[in-house]
Protein backbone atom coordinates (compact mmCIF):
# COMPACT_ATOMS: atom_id res chain seq x y z
CA UNK A 1 0.00 0.00 0.00
CA UNK A 2 1.45 3.46 -1.01
CA UNK A 3 1.58 6.02 1.67
CA UNK A 4 -1.46 7.89 1.15
CA UNK A 5 0.03 10.72 3.27
CA UNK A 6 3.22 11.36 0.76
CA UNK A 7 1.26 13.92 -1.19
CA UNK A 8 0.00 16.14 1.55
CA UNK A 9 4.06 17.22 1.97
CA UNK A 10 3.58 19.10 -1.32
CA UNK A 11 1.64 22.58 -2.19
CA UNK A 12 -1.68 22.04 -3.83
CA UNK A 13 -3.35 21.89 -5.98
CA UNK A 14 -1.19 18.80 -6.93
CA UNK A 15 -0.56 16.12 -10.05
CA UNK A 16 1.21 13.46 -10.32
CA UNK A 17 2.30 12.65 -13.66
CA UNK A 18 3.94 9.05 -15.38
CA UNK A 19 4.58 7.43 -18.46
CA UNK A 20 4.10 3.89 -19.82
CA UNK A 21 5.38 2.51 -23.07
CA UNK A 22 8.86 3.50 -22.92
CA UNK A 23 10.59 0.28 -23.73
CA UNK A 24 8.00 -1.04 -26.38
CA UNK A 25 8.66 -1.41 -29.83
CA UNK A 26 5.61 -0.54 -30.81
CA UNK A 27 2.59 2.31 -30.75
CA UNK A 28 2.79 5.47 -28.79
CA UNK A 29 5.12 6.64 -25.35
CA UNK A 30 1.88 7.80 -23.32
CA UNK A 31 1.90 9.70 -20.13
CA UNK A 32 -1.19 10.32 -17.66
CA UNK A 33 -1.55 12.68 -14.55
CA UNK A 34 -4.03 12.58 -12.01
CA UNK A 35 -5.25 14.89 -9.76
CA UNK A 36 -6.41 13.43 -6.90
CA UNK A 37 -9.03 14.52 -3.86
CA UNK A 38 -6.64 14.19 -0.69
CA UNK A 39 -9.34 14.08 1.14
CA UNK A 40 -11.24 11.32 0.50
CA UNK A 41 -10.29 7.88 0.82
CA UNK A 42 -7.88 6.10 -1.83
CA UNK A 43 -8.43 2.27 -3.08
CA UNK A 44 -6.89 -0.22 -0.48
CA UNK A 45 -4.60 -1.72 -3.56
CA UNK A 46 -3.10 1.93 -5.06
CA UNK A 47 0.05 1.38 -6.34
CA UNK A 48 2.51 0.95 -9.31
CA UNK A 49 0.56 -0.24 -12.06
CA UNK A 50 3.25 -2.41 -13.03
CA UNK A 51 2.84 -4.46 -9.80
CA UNK A 52 -1.23 -4.55 -10.51
CA UNK A 53 -3.71 -7.15 -12.62
CA UNK A 54 -5.31 -5.60 -15.35
CA UNK A 55 -8.20 -6.44 -13.13
CA UNK A 56 -7.30 -4.45 -10.12
CA UNK A 57 -5.76 -1.73 -12.42
CA UNK A 58 -9.33 -1.59 -13.56
CA UNK A 59 -11.01 -1.67 -10.10
CA UNK A 60 -8.65 1.19 -8.65
CA UNK A 61 -9.82 3.43 -11.80
CA UNK A 62 -13.33 2.93 -11.19
CA UNK A 63 -13.29 3.70 -7.53
CA UNK A 64 -10.80 6.89 -8.11
CA UNK A 65 -13.09 8.37 -11.22
CA UNK A 66 -16.08 10.07 -9.25
CA UNK A 67 -13.40 12.11 -7.23
CA UNK A 68 -10.21 12.05 -9.59
CA UNK A 69 -9.56 14.64 -12.29
CA UNK A 70 -6.74 12.73 -15.18
CA UNK A 71 -5.15 13.60 -18.15
CA UNK A 72 -4.09 12.18 -21.24
CA UNK A 73 -1.22 12.73 -23.61
CA UNK A 74 0.93 10.44 -26.23
CA UNK A 75 4.07 10.65 -28.51
CA UNK A 76 3.62 8.28 -31.56
CA UNK A 77 6.35 5.93 -32.89
CA UNK A 78 6.83 8.84 -35.66
CA UNK A 79 7.54 11.42 -33.06
CA UNK A 80 9.65 8.93 -31.42
CA UNK A 81 11.71 7.78 -34.43
CA UNK A 82 12.04 11.48 -34.91
CA UNK A 83 13.10 13.32 -31.45
CA UNK A 84 14.35 10.38 -29.72
CA UNK A 85 12.49 8.04 -26.81
CA UNK A 86 13.50 10.53 -24.22
CA UNK A 87 12.62 13.88 -25.85
CA UNK A 88 8.77 11.83 -27.00
CA UNK A 89 8.32 10.65 -23.04
CA UNK A 90 8.99 14.39 -21.79
CA UNK A 91 6.37 15.77 -24.99
CA UNK A 92 3.59 13.34 -23.64
CA UNK A 93 4.16 14.39 -19.94
CA UNK A 94 3.20 17.97 -21.56
CA UNK A 95 0.65 16.70 -23.83
CA UNK A 96 -0.96 14.74 -20.25
CA UNK A 97 -0.36 17.98 -17.88
CA UNK A 98 -2.29 20.24 -20.76
CA UNK A 99 -5.10 18.06 -21.36
CA UNK A 100 -5.51 17.70 -17.31
CA UNK A 101 -5.44 21.81 -17.28
CA UNK A 102 -8.33 22.09 -19.64
CA UNK A 103 -10.65 20.82 -16.58
CA UNK A 104 -9.57 22.89 -14.14
CA UNK A 105 -11.48 25.61 -15.14
CA UNK A 106 -8.60 28.19 -14.74
CA UNK A 107 -7.59 27.00 -11.28
CA UNK A 108 -3.46 26.62 -11.27
CA UNK A 109 -1.11 24.22 -10.29
CA UNK A 110 1.25 24.64 -7.39
CA UNK A 111 3.03 21.22 -8.28
CA UNK A 112 3.41 18.79 -10.45
CA UNK A 113 5.01 15.35 -9.09
CA UNK A 114 7.10 13.33 -12.04
CA UNK A 115 8.12 10.00 -11.05
CA UNK A 116 12.05 9.18 -12.51
CA UNK A 117 15.00 11.34 -11.90
CA UNK A 118 15.80 13.80 -14.95
CA UNK A 119 13.90 16.93 -15.44
CA UNK A 120 12.09 17.52 -18.56
CA UNK A 121 12.62 19.81 -20.76
CA UNK A 122 9.04 21.32 -21.20
CA UNK A 123 8.28 24.16 -23.29
CA UNK A 124 5.34 25.36 -20.93
CA UNK A 125 6.55 25.18 -17.25
CA UNK A 126 2.90 25.77 -16.45
CA UNK A 127 4.09 28.12 -13.34
CA UNK A 128 4.02 24.83 -10.88
CA UNK A 129 6.62 23.50 -9.05
CA UNK A 130 7.89 20.63 -10.71
CA UNK A 131 9.62 17.75 -7.97
CA UNK A 132 11.15 14.48 -9.67
CA UNK A 133 10.64 11.59 -7.09
CA UNK A 134 12.27 8.29 -8.16
CA UNK A 135 10.40 5.20 -7.61
CA UNK A 136 7.23 7.75 -7.28
CA UNK A 137 4.62 5.21 -8.87
CA UNK A 138 5.47 3.10 -5.78
CA UNK A 139 5.36 6.39 -3.53
CA UNK A 140 3.31 9.08 -4.20
CA UNK A 141 -0.84 8.27 -4.83
CA UNK A 142 -1.03 10.99 -7.47
CA UNK A 143 1.88 9.52 -9.53
CA UNK A 144 0.60 5.99 -8.91
CA UNK A 145 -2.85 6.47 -10.03
CA UNK A 146 -1.53 8.74 -13.24
CA UNK A 147 0.77 5.29 -13.67
CA UNK A 148 -2.35 3.13 -13.58
CA UNK A 149 -4.75 5.71 -15.65
CA UNK A 150 -2.03 5.67 -18.53
CA UNK A 151 -1.33 1.77 -18.29
CA UNK A 152 -5.13 1.28 -18.67
CA UNK A 153 -5.41 3.71 -21.89
CA UNK A 154 -2.23 2.49 -23.77
CA UNK A 155 -3.22 -1.52 -23.34
CA UNK A 156 -6.62 -0.38 -24.29
CA UNK A 157 -4.49 1.21 -27.69
CA UNK A 158 -2.99 -1.83 -27.99
CA UNK A 159 -5.54 -4.45 -28.37
CA UNK A 160 -6.88 -1.86 -31.03
CA UNK A 161 -3.95 -1.94 -32.88
CA UNK A 162 -3.64 -5.72 -32.23
CA UNK A 163 -7.01 -6.05 -34.59
CA UNK A 164 -4.99 -3.93 -37.48
CA UNK A 165 -1.52 -5.50 -37.26
CA UNK A 166 -2.78 -8.98 -36.26
CA UNK A 167 0.04 -11.79 -35.87
CA UNK A 168 2.34 -10.13 -33.09
CA UNK A 169 0.34 -10.64 -30.48
CA UNK A 170 0.24 -6.58 -29.44
CA UNK A 171 -3.24 -7.47 -27.63
CA UNK A 172 -1.17 -9.19 -24.61
CA UNK A 173 2.77 -8.06 -25.32
CA UNK A 174 1.40 -4.45 -25.54
CA UNK A 175 4.56 -4.27 -28.32
CA UNK A 176 7.23 -5.46 -25.90
CA UNK A 177 10.05 -7.75 -27.10
CA UNK A 178 9.00 -11.02 -26.09
CA UNK A 179 10.16 -13.72 -28.03
CA UNK A 180 7.10 -14.54 -29.74
CA UNK A 181 6.99 -10.92 -31.23
CA UNK A 182 10.67 -11.25 -32.09
CA UNK A 183 9.79 -14.21 -34.23
CA UNK A 184 6.90 -12.94 -35.94
CA UNK A 185 8.62 -9.42 -36.62
CA UNK A 186 11.16 -11.78 -38.83
CA UNK A 187 8.03 -13.42 -40.33
CA UNK A 188 5.74 -10.57 -41.28
CA UNK A 189 8.34 -7.49 -41.17
CA UNK A 190 7.90 -4.11 -39.25
CA UNK A 191 4.03 -2.73 -39.14
CA UNK A 192 3.17 1.30 -39.65
CA UNK A 193 2.94 1.04 -35.47
CA UNK A 194 6.56 0.14 -34.94
CA UNK A 195 9.53 1.92 -33.43
CA UNK A 196 12.45 1.83 -36.36
CA UNK A 197 15.05 3.27 -34.50
CA UNK A 198 14.47 0.68 -31.65
CA UNK A 199 16.83 -2.33 -31.72
CA UNK A 200 16.20 -5.09 -33.08
CA UNK A 201 14.06 -3.15 -35.98
CA UNK A 202 17.20 -0.91 -36.70
CA UNK A 203 19.16 -4.34 -37.76
CA UNK A 204 16.04 -4.95 -39.47
CA UNK A 205 16.16 -2.65 -41.99
CA UNK A 206 20.17 -2.66 -42.02
CA UNK A 207 19.30 -6.63 -43.33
Amino acid sequence: MIDSNFDINYSYPLIGVDEVGRGSWVGPVMAGAAMLDLEKPLHKKLNDSKKLSPEIRNEILVSLEPTTLFGIGEASNFEIDQKGILSATFLSMERAIKNLIKKLNKKKLSTILIDGSIMPDFQNKFDAEIKLIKGGDGKSPSIAAASIYAKQTRDKLMEQIDKSYPGYGFSSNMGYGTKFHRTNLIKLGPTPQHRMTFKPLRNFQEN
